[in-house]
């Protein structure tokens, strides 16, 4: 195997889950989640893109996953062939956060990504901001209101959103 081999097998088994779980939230779907997994690994190893640092890279994919979702989602509602049926995400999650990430599922977008990014994939505000496209202080507002949502979807299931 040449280096470049291994440096890309590196690259995937750092960021494959990152990538998956974006676009499995997204899509809500497997397959698309699938075919846009493919899609960012391709985009990236095409362009042989270099990144000053390795949290430019982990930014770079993430916000070339949520591109790559609008894409496969905008082409799919075109081609009128996007499957209804929603595909359970949190099967592959332990049962105690099933609950919870099934009500952040529910959210709108605007607010679930902001959340998912912060406290799932551990990115600071800042740096969410940025790859969101938003002010920091929109960024925080979406948070809080978020965790407003959230917290009210999980009313009387016993589950604490701090």
């Amino acid at each position: 195997m040449n280096q470049l081999q291994d440096e890309r097998e590196q690259i995937v088994k750092l960021y494959s889950a990152t990538v998956w779980q974006i676009a499995l939230a997204r899509t809500r779907r497997e397959d698309a989640a699938e075919e846009v997994y493919q899609e960012v690994f391709l985009r990236l190893f095409r362009r042989e893109r270099t990144f000053r640092e390795e949290e430019h890279r982990k930014a770079w994919l993430i916000r070339t996953t949520l591109n790559c979702c609008k894409t496969y989602m905008a082409a799919a509602l075109k081609s009128e062939t996007l499957c209804l049926e929603e595909v359970s995400p949190t099967l592959a999650l332990p049962e105690e956060n099933r609950g919870l990430y099934q009500a952040l599922l529910r959210l709108p977008a605007k607010y679930r990504i902001p959340l998912e990014l912060y406290y799932i994939e551990g990115i600071d505000a800042e740096e969410c901001a940025k790859i969101l496209h938003l002010r920091p202080g929109s960024f925080r507002s979406r948070i809080s209101r978020g965790k407003a949502m959230l917290k009210e979807e999980l009313k009387g299931e016993g589950i604490y959103v701090g």
